[in-house]
């Protein structure tokens, strides 16, 4: 996982002291490969145990670690096509407006994919593969993720319920049982509706899958299997634009791989585009 990617998803359910640490490092990448973490310390205005500490939370041995990650992250980056940087300001022209909204999506797609982790995904998989029922649940923009998967996943023949009206997600909720699935969208975690659903099928002995975003949030300690989308709202400046294009991806990839591993997939994909076919003509 890339600590630039971790240190973004995280950073909203920091500590001050960590918040210092994170920004310092996020401005100063490059520099930072050169310090020791009493230097960093010094640098921040923190105690250099504050710095180790600061590496564990992310899930790195120590502070060593930490750095050579930042190294392979920025080595990566380095990699990809130069774009835009900077938020949206209300006078830029056009071509500025798309080329950084393209660099703000392709950034929370990568950092997306970046903490979330392979076994995780793969157990997902399995548990859309082999559920026998289906809820997904969210509301407003997630709402919206969770109908387009739902389309996709009927296409492979799942048994998916899918409603906007949250009484009714939680009513579905309440009908599932041992076998059955709640796929739980929602980007802050804390959307009560969602958590009522999650409960509601976990307590009818449901599993339960949720994608959020990156921080310990009552939803995700509900859930089996945590998934997480990266989304900085603020530099696109509105209307949960790179937290549903997130979502999407991680939602899309889930379907691809759960349509490899069934045998009927191609028939079943072919049923529907011969169903629909005749409306074209």
């Amino acid at each position: 996982m890339g600590a630039i990617a971790q240190i973004r998803a995280m950073r909203g359910s920091m500590s001050n002291h960590e918040r210092r640490i994170a920004d310092y490092i996020l401005a100063n990448i490059e520099g930072v490969r050169s310090l020791s973490s009493k230097n960093l310390a010094d640098q921040v205005g923190v105690s250099q145990s504050s710095v180790v500490k600061f590496s564990q939370k992310l899930g790195f041995r120590g502070y060593t670690d930490l750095k050579l990650s930042l190294t392979e992250a920025l080595a990566r980056t380095s990699l990809l096509p130069k774009v835009i940087h900077g938020d949206i300001a209300v006078d830029d022209q056009l071509g500025t407006v798309a080329q950084k909204l393209i660099a703000r999506k392709t950034v929370s797609l990568n950092e997306t994919l970046a903490v979330n982790r392979e076994a995780l995904l793969l157990e997902s998989v399995n548990l859309l593969a082999e559920a026998d029922r289906i809820v997904l649940a969210g509301v407003g923009a997630s709402s919206l993720v969770a109908k387009d998967f739902a389309f996709k996943l009927m296409k492979l023949g799942k048994s998916v319920l899918a409603e906007s009206d949250t009484h009714v997600q939680i009513a579905n909720a309440a009908t599932l049982g041992k076998g059955d699935l709640v796929f739980a969208i929602s980007e802050s975690g804390l959307t009560r509706e969602v958590i009522r659903v999650a409960e509601t099928g976990l307590k009818r002995g449901a599993e339960v899958v949720s994608l959020t975003r990156f921080s310990r949030n009552p939803l995700v300690d509900i859930a089996r299997v945590n998934l997480y989308c990266v989304a900085d709202e603020a530099g696109a400046r509105s209307s949960s634009i790179l937290a549903r294009t997130a979502q999407h991806m991680v939602t899309d990839l889930l379907f691809i791989l759960v349509s490899q591993r069934d045998e009927r997939a191609k028939d079943l994909f072919e049923r529907s585009r011969e169903a629909v076919e005749v409306l074209r003509r």
